[in-house]
């Protein structure tokens, strides 16, 4: 009887973790690697099942493995979030319970039933078979308790996270509105104009781009465990950047930026981001402003596109802002003519393989300082401007 409680016991506990992990994608690699602990530490309750099948000391080792085996796959395939979903579990306020749980189902069960231990604490007559079988079913389900309290509170706290989640106060216009395609689009993500809201989103590519011939197996991998990792998604991490600039950049800088940079999301595109939709004079959106120079006749317009961009490098350069494409800067034209230089593509992250520039402030500089050198001298010698 305590064999089949204990089995129902760690098997509900393992079921939980699988149910958060389906539930919240940006954690699903971690959970379900724990599932699968769980359910690996389950099988030492089959060993009845599995003694016809392994002529082995322990038949119940081959599934033990393969569990533990589908953990490693699982959070593999979901690996950008497998690092969320153990930093969360740290975190959750009752971790204690997770740990001893895990202790008294490992390594405690063995100690406690250890022949020497026994010995040395009590009079041979009590140390028999049965008795030390009896305490080491003791240990586990008392082991398998703690993970199932644990694992139940988790998910009691975490289902209902979504709905309290607090969403961006423009998120309703994500099911109001009108979406509508606009700008060239990168190779991770689209821009939509939110009917006329005046705002507009951006979130990675739709599922039904993201297949074998209209994009690289490279790119597809990567949007697939960055979508719904909040910590990772490039929205996510724009609005994150967004907010550091506004606060401590000089005035400048904060001028530049759009009024509203909020974070919203889509149960089927993910985190994205919602910000105020710029539009030129002819309803037109706004574009980079190498672009906008290129379809300028005006001379004296090209130079003052090209110096207030110039300036705004050599501010973010001063500041170390963590700014790392020197053409990431949008051009409006106001409606008596004048010309304002927007930042509304933040770049949340280096793009090198060893991202020395994210950590250090004075290489950070010198590579913005490298980069907008170069991309100024483009400009220059493209379209003709004199002034340096």
């Amino acid at each position: 009887m305590i064999i089949l409680v204990k089995t129902l016991t760690i098997l509900v506990a393992a079921t939980s973790m699988m149910l958060v992990g389906l539930r919240h994608r940006e954690w699903r690699g971690g959970l379900l690697l724990l599932s699968c602990v769980f359910f690996a530490t389950g099988m030492n309750e089959f060993e009845w099942l599995f003694q016809p099948l392994f002529s082995i000391d322990e038949p119940e080792l081959p599934a033990i493995i393969f569990f533990l085996f589908l953990g490693v796959i699982l959070a593999w395939l979901n690996r950008g979030t497998t690092g969320a979903a153990f930093r969360t579990i740290r975190k959750n306020r009752r971790l204690p319970l997770l740990v001893w749980g895990l202790c008294l189902v490992s390594f405690l069960p063995q100690l406690g039933t250890d022949k020497h231990v026994w010995e040395a604490l009590l009079r041979p007559g009590y140390s028999t078979h049965e008795s030390r079988k009896l305490v080491e079913h003791g240990i586990e389900f008392l082991g398998y308790l703690f993970l199932l309290n644990w694992s139940i509170l988790f998910l009691r706290d975490k289902w209902r996270i979504l709905m309290r989640r607090v969403p961006s106060p423009h998120e309703y216009l994500l099911q109001k509105m009108e979406w509508e395609r606009v700008g060239w689009g990168g190779t991770r993500r689209n821009c939509y104009k939110l009917g006329d809201s005046g705002f507009c989103v951006k979130f990675y590519k739709p599922p039904e781009e993201c297949v074998p011939g209209r994009m690289k197996k490279s790119i597809r991998r990567d949007i697939g465990w960055r979508r719904f990792n909040k910590s990772r998604n490039s929205s996510s991490r724009e609005v994150h950047l967004y907010n550091t600039l506004r606060h401590k950049m000089p005035e400048t800088i904060r001028k530049c930026l759009p009024p509203v940079c909020e974070r919203v999301f889509h149960p089927e595109y993910g985190w994205g981001v919602l910000e105020t939709y710029y539009t030129n004079p002819d309803g037109t959106a706004i574009i980079p402003y190498e672009f906008e120079i290129a379809r300028q006749r005006s001379m004296a317009n090209r130079v003052e596109i090209y110096r207030q961009a110039k300036t705004l490098l050599e501010i973010l350069i001063s500041c170390s802002a963590t700014f790392y494409e020197p053409g990431n800067f949008h051009t409006l034209i106001r409606p008596d003519g004048g010309i304002e230089t927007k930042i509304i593509d933040f770049e949340p992250e280096s793009k090198m393989a060893i991202p020395l520039e994210a950590i250090w402030p004075w290489f950070r500089r010198m590579k913005l300082r490298r980069k907008a050198k170069r991309y100024l001298k483009h400009i220059r010698e493209t379209y003709g401007i004199t002034t340096a």
